[in-house]
């Protein structure tokens, strides 16, 4: 029973993402010319007071090199822009230029209009078991995760 259920969420998650995600047909993100690994860089950095490289990777799913490749790619484009961290010199730091904070919401905007369309066909008490569950699920997966870590 477990593995069908298991089986059918992995299906069912699958296509969230297919649906929800932030890849167009051309690989760009939301119709935007940056990449879904890009995309996943500004949203550490935005989500973050102080965002480090090793930041930037575990958030993209890439290693420290691929990471610097990614914020180089994104400098270039006028989206982000290092600094030393003040307290440790060894850390770099990333943070959003203007450009990139725009950027980011005008993606993020999409992405939340498209799930607020869809909640709001939707019973209440199912939305309120929908989000229960997902931040359920959510949590187990980061609990599991941390104790590998």
């Amino acid at each position: 029973m477990i593995n069908a259920q298991g089986r059918k969420l992995a299906g069912m998650i699958e296509d969230i993402m297919c649906y929800f995600g932030s890849q167009g047909e051309e690989e760009d993100c939301c119709g935007e010319k940056i990449s879904a690994a890009e995309f996943r860089s500004l949203s550490a950095t935005m989500r973050s007071d102080v965002c480090t490289m090793q930041d930037i990777a575990r958030s993209a799913s890439v290693t420290k090199s691929g990471a610097t490749r990614i914020i180089a790619r994104l400098e270039e484009k006028g989206l982000v822009y290092r600094e030393q961290n003040q307290r440790d010199g060894r850390i770099c730091c990333v943070s959003l230029t203007e450009e990139g904070k725009a950027l980011f919401n005008r993606i993020e905007d999409r992405l939340t209009n498209k799930i607020l369309a869809i909640l709001a066909v939707m019973e209440p008490a199912i939305r309120d078991i929908l989000l229960i569950s997902l931040d359920t699920f959510l949590q187990m997966a980061q609990k599991l995760a941390n104790k590998k870590g």
